[in-house]
């Protein structure tokens, strides 16, 4: 009985080891080497562009396109001294000089339509009445010698020929402080307002206009 079973065993033990060698499916086992450290990668040796992150700790980038970086100025902006000048200064300055020195040229105010033949004529000083003094000149005819300048106004009346007529209100003096300072307003037979202004003028010059008389169609049939 002990001889059959170790027959047995025998048997067994044979068959287990062919079956082993002749498997197609026999594996190797997987050496580990748990010693070795493991094989790193070198590092890319690329040409290619490199960029920087923003949270890295140089922040250039942010420092240099960042809407909440403020430039450094030693002085405010309102404060920085300019080169642009005001128009209207220099017209001030050209005004204030004329009110105390006077035009230096004649000056002329304009042409004039009228229907009237006649022509009313109103002056008067707009500034303090210093004894300044005018003539009115009508086709270089003396049509008003001599007219002292107050603060009210002065009316005259001078007769004008049809077609244009070249009026002048001409400065005889410049009274006792500056330029002869006249204020003129000229109005129609009719009592209409043409035209009204100042002047600030030197002796001898004079204040011009050309008066055009056109008769009314009804007068000319």
């Amino acid at each position: 009985m002990n001889f059959r079973i170790i027959f047995l065993i025998l048997c067994c033990t044979v068959q287990l080891s062919w079956a082993q060698k002749d498997t197609p499916f026999k594996t190797s086992k997987l050496k580990l080497n748990w010693d070795e450290p493991a094989a790193v990668e070198p590092a890319s040796t690329s040409s290619g562009l490199q960029y920087k992150s923003i949270l890295e700790k140089d922040d250039s980038y942010l420092k240099r396109y960042s809407i909440l970086k403020k430039d450094e100025q030693k002085t405010s902006v309102l404060e920085q001294k300019t080169d642009f000048k005001n128009p209207g200064d220099e017209f001030k300055k050209k005004l204030n000089k004329e009110i105390n020195e006077g035009s230096k040229v004649d000056v002329f105010f304009g042409k004039f339509v009228v229907n009237t033949p006649t022509l009313i004529i109103k002056t008067r000083d707009h500034m303090d009445p210093d004894g300044d003094k005018v003539r009115i000149i009508v086709d270089d005819v003396v049509v008003v010698l001599v007219v002292n300048l107050e603060s009210t106004f002065k009316t005259h009346t001078v007769d004008l020929k049809e077609g244009d007529n070249l009026l002048d209100i001409l400065a005889l003096n410049q009274g006792l402080s500056g330029p002869n300072t006249a204020t003129f307003a000229l109005y129609d037979g009719n009592n209409n307002l043409i035209t009204t202004n100042d002047w600030n003028l030197n002796t001898g010059l004079a204040a011009k206009f050309l008066i055009e008389y056109k008769k009314p169609l009804e007068e000319k049939k």
